[in-house]
């Protein structure tokens, strides 16, 4: 275990499960880059790029923690168009391609259910920066990676999810996820959210995960 110069940790098994990845995924899709959390941002291949964070939650991880996951997300022509998100220790898999469906353990899921989120129900919260939704009802839950509050909105438990501190490679590999089931991925001003403007390290900014509209 070693520290990055912001204080967070970073393990054998991330570099090791990227490394892993990258050997796979260029078979895929031989002229494609990549942008991991632990090699760094390149910018989109002829073929589009691969979104990588090799274990979100390491902290969780390294300490035992069931709370933690495995995204890819793949972008071509500033859209993600494929996901797929694993939280082993829960023993769930899910994966969708924009227009298809998402599917967990290889069995479709269910669309989301509309309506507006009522007070008593769970909202995740990713970060502890999430004031510009303080209108959102709901009562808020973190759980120290983004992906499993993302999967847990996915599988229902979580009616929504605030976040503004995640970069691209933390939230592709969930977005085509929970759009294929019907959610809305917003900014603050209410407008979709448009992945094509972080093509490059830096936090999305403020966004909201919610369900669809009655």
């Amino acid at each position: 275990m070693d520290l990055k110069p912001d204080g967070s940790i970073v393990t054998n098994a991330d570099r090791e499960v990227e490394k892993y990845l990258f050997d796979g995924l260029s078979r895929l899709a031989p002229k494609a880059t990549f942008w991991g959390e632990e090699s760094g941002f390149a910018p989109p291949g002829p073929d589009g790029a691969w979104l990588i964070d090799p274990i979100d939650g390491t902290s969780n991880f390294y300490f035992g923690l069931p709370l933690w996951g495995v995204t890819v997300g793949f972008i071509q022509l500033g859209r993600v168009i494929a996901g797929s998100v694993a939280l082993p220790d829960l023993g769930w898999s899910f994966r969708a391609m924009e227009g298809q469906g998402a599917e967990l353990n290889g069995e479709p899921m269910i669309s989301a259910k509309p309506g507006p989120i009522l007070p008593f129900e769970l909202v995740g919260q990713a970060d502890d920066g999430a004031k510009a939704f303080d209108t959102i009802p709901g009562k808020r839950r973190h759980f120290g990676a983004f992906v499993v509050e993302a999967m847990f909105v996915a599988k229902g438990g979580i009616r929504g999810l605030l976040s503004t501190k995640a970069r691209l490679y933390d939230v592709a590999g969930s977005l085509v996820v929970l759009r294929e089931l019907g959610y809305r991925v917003v900014t603050a001003d209410m407008a979709p959210f448009d992945e094509s403007h972080w093509h490059i390290d830096s936090p999305c900014g403020p966004f909201a995960v919610l369900p669809p509209e009655p």
